[in-house]
């Protein structure tokens, strides 16, 4: 998904049936669509995708040029940066230890997803977790722990099982020198440096 050489200046186009909280901001050029809810205090960038079903929380924060597809749940202080892809029914989980008639206070908390990182359908995401640059989540999986930049991670609960460009595409090693990893993707247009440390936590 590339990024807009232009900034939108169309109007959002909203679905009868959503509901949207009128302290709720919506960017030029985004749609939403049937049944979704927005709530107060949410901000959403422009040229966004939210999809059929999807209920964002109050106070969660989408960043520009975002997919967020069918029935996904972000809970309140989820934050979105740009052209992030979440897909259908991914749940974002805001207390790590939930019990009924027990509110957890979540102030000063923060869960983020970075630039250009995805998450599969039906995967959820637990408290307190950070998912970094274009990192990658595989569908089904149950993420515990931060995910750092580039990674790939799946399963449940979520393992580091190897690194990805920005397009998706998985990345080899090329080079072993002075402590780092040089990674590149089958063009060997896209070149990534790592520690060798991170490299064999990824990968051993």
């Amino acid at each position: 998904m590339g990024k807009s050489k232009s900034t939108s200046t169309s109007k959002p186009v909203i679905h009868p049936t959503a509901i949207i909280d009128h302290r709720a901001k919506v960017g030029a050029g985004s749609r939403i669509w049937a049944y979704a809810q927005v709530r107060e205090n949410v901000v959403i960038g422009e040229n966004c995708m939210i999809g059929n079903g999807v209920y964002i929380d109050s106070g969660v924060k989408v960043g520009k040029r975002c997919n967020i597809h069918n029935k996904a749940l972000l809970y309140r202080n989820v934050v979105l940066e740009d052209d992030v892809f979440v897909g259908p029914g991914v749940c974002f989980m805001n207390d790590s230890h939930p019990r009924a008639n027990r509110i957890r206070s979540l102030r000063g908390k923060r869960w983020r997803v970075k630039e250009g990182a995805s998450i599969g359908a039906n995967a959820s995401i637990g408290s307190d977790v950070t998912i970094g640059r274009h990192a990658m989540v595989g569908a089904g999986s149950t993420v515990t722990k931060n995910v750092p930049d580039f990674v790939l991670a799946y399963g449940t609960p979520a393992r580091w099982v190897g690194f990805v460009g920005p397009g998706g595409r998985r990345l080899k090693c090329s080079v072993k020198r002075n402590g780092k990893v040089l990674l590149k993707d089958l063009s060997g247009k896209f070149k990534l440096t790592v520690p060798k440390r991170l490299y064999e936590q990824v990968t051993g």
